[in-house]
């Protein structure tokens, strides 16, 4: 019985003794920063830029055109740093309010965020936090719009100038391995317009309707000869996401329909290959390029990864393997900066779900090991 109250003594006291400041936690879930609400999404980023200030670090805000606020916080003063740590404090749409208060069972939490992505969020800070003063230049791109397209990071990279010197760790994504590619993403919008009429008589009308239903079954024959799906998926996957024609009444042709094609792509050439084949077998219709953003593909061999894996084994006692993801994130705007891209995780599920979840104990694991690697890295 006493080996028992000691064992439950320590693993309470292990518990309490974490990297993460909950109370801060709790209060920047509390922010709903659902990704359109412009203004919860900027109250997110003061909360953090005051936190960070107050430990010491070099914090910079920027206004994207559309009015959203970036952070940029650092170890050093400046716009480049040797390495770049990418995470986001916009969430989808909770499945209720409640969502945005903490709830703690022990080591697990739920909450909208705890997982994707503020509870990545508060894992940069602490780690940015320890190694404020220390001979290190590490910093934290924080976006402001990552769960709808991520155009604040695109905007701090491509025009702001805020890159890294020799790595970008973008913490979103799974636990245990360290993702070094992911498919790019492409939305295109192709627009057919005719003459409307009644249904009735078809033949005094130009359908609009038919004329984008027969162009995308030839589409959708050409595409998938030209790229068979393999066992992996890993391949350039296309297929129509949006679909709009209304007539305003059923016995109308519409005088114009508009369809969008999402393509998630492993070869850069992919975007211009679906351009070509949606203007040739589109006739007589508008296609536009909505979109676009590169594939990330790091080469998994690159000293920087292997020292991270290296580094992450260690600290959670298990092989890390290398591995590629189909979605994409925010890693996508750091592709045109040339250097390697490492994305990594704890442990957690849920997101986007009513029952997002996470770990504590995972969350300082991944503080800790970071925290190892940019002070190994940086001699």
């Amino acid at each position: 019985m006493l080996k028992k109250q000691i064992a439950l003594g320590v693993a309470l006291a292990a518990l309490s003794l974490h990297a993460l400041d909950m109370d801060f936690f709790g209060k920047l879930i509390a922010i709903p920063s659902v990704s359109y609400d412009i203004k919860e999404v900027n109250n997110s980023m003061r909360f953090m830029r005051d936190y960070l200030l107050k430990r010491g670090l070099y914090c910079t805000m920027e206004t994207a055109p559309d009015g959203r606020e970036i952070l940029y916080a650092a170890t050093t003063p400046g716009k480049r740093h040797d390495f770049v740590m990418s995470v986001h404090l916009d969430v989808v749409a909770p499945g209720s309010p409640t969502q945005f208060t903490l709830k703690r069972d022990g080591d697990r939490i739920e909450a909208r965020g705890v997982s994707d992505c503020k509870g990545y969020a508060v894992v940069a800070a602490e780690t940015l936090c320890a190694l404020a003063g220390k001979n290190v230049s590490v910093a934290c791109m924080f976006g402001p719009d990552e769960e709808i397209g991520g155009a604040g990071t695109r905007w701090m990279v491509e025009e702001k100038g805020y890159v890294p010197n020799k790595m970008v760790i973008v913490i979103d994504s799974a636990y245990g391995k360290i993702c070094c590619a992911h498919k790019g993403q492409t939305f295109v919008r192709i627009t057919a317009r005719g003459r409307s009429g009644h249904s009735s008589m078809p033949w005094k009308c130009d359908d609009s309707i038919t004329k984008i239903m027969q162009g995308y079954v030839k589409l959708r024959a050409e595409w998938d000869r030209r790229h068979p799906l393999p066992e992996d998926k890993w391949s350039d996957v296309m297929t129509p996401t949006f679909v709009n024609a209304d007539g305003g009444a059923r016995n109308m042709i519409p005088p114009e329909m508009t369809l969008v094609l999402n393509l998630r792509s492993v070869n850069p050439g992919a975007k211009d290959e679906l351009m070509a084949l949606s203007k040739e077998l589109f006739p007589g219709c508008e296609v536009l390029l909505e979109r676009h953003s590169p594939p990330v593909n790091t080469d998994p061999n690159h000293p920087l990864v292997k020292h991270l894996q290296r580094v992450m084994s260690a600290h959670l006692g298990q092989h890390i393997p290398l591995s590629k993801m189909l979605a994409a994130t925010d890693a996508r705007w750091f592709v045109s900066c040339g250097v390697p891209i490492a994305l990594i995780g704890s442990k957690g599920g849920g997101a986007h779900a009513v029952d997002e979840y996470a770990y504590i104990s995972s969350l300082d694991d991944t503080v800790e090991y970071l925290k190892t690697f940019f002070t190994e890295a940086s001699k």
